[in-house]
């Protein structure tokens, strides 16, 4: 038996916006793409329905979308709290930043975008299977992340240009070593 298609909500105050990305999503995969105006009406729909991605402007009239995912989560009615959220905004701040990860967005796309962009997100989020958020109090409420893997930082360390003029750059920057002061290869 199939799997029901995957109910995506897409939330903002301008309905052109809404409308376009509405109709990009829906065009050619089998999602239900519903479009809302208002943060009540969104919640009323996830109180009788499961929605798997929640697209949403950062900043809406009454309030930003980190509240509306806090209150999302931390709403026992509602059937699908663990929704992953993307956000749309046209800036990105430390402080917006610690708000999203508070909250627990899963992503942050900045405007003006493609449509095809967003629907590239949403694929790659509906691929991934659904992950149970943690409340720490007021700290943090996001994604479990104690469990992730390191990855070791494999950039090649930036050099020095050398005192005698000449605008070679190593291609060994990784085994330099300090003498004097001076990155040598």
């Amino acid at each position: 038996m199939n799997a029901p298609a995957p109910t995506i909500a897409v939330l903002s105050t301008s309905p052109a916006l809404a409308s376009i990305l509405g109709a990009t999503l829906r065009r050619g995969h089998n999602w239900r793409v519903r479009e809302f105006r208002d943060t009540r009406a969104l919640s009323a729909y996830m109180r009788i329905a499961p929605v798997a991605v929640l697209v949403a402007d950062y900043a809406l009239e009454s309030a930003t979308a980190a509240d509306i995912a806090l209150e999302l989560r931390s709403d026992e009615m509602v059937v699908s709290r663990h929704v992953q959220i993307i956000a749309l905004s046209r800036q990105v701040d430390l402080t917006m930043r610690q708000r999203c990860v508070r909250a627990g967005i899963d992503e942050v796309i900045m405007k003006p975008m493609s449509p095809l962009y967003l629907e590239e997100r949403v694929t790659a989020r509906l691929r991934r299977p659904p992950h149970d958020h943690i409340a720490c109090g007021p700290a943090y409420a996001g994604p479990e992340r104690r469990g992730r893997v390191h990855v070791k930082d494999t950039r090649p360390i930036p050099i020095e240009r050398r005192s005698n003029g000449t605008n070679v750059v190593s291609f060994l920057a990784h085994k330099a070593r300090l003498e004097n002061g001076r990155v040598e290869v």
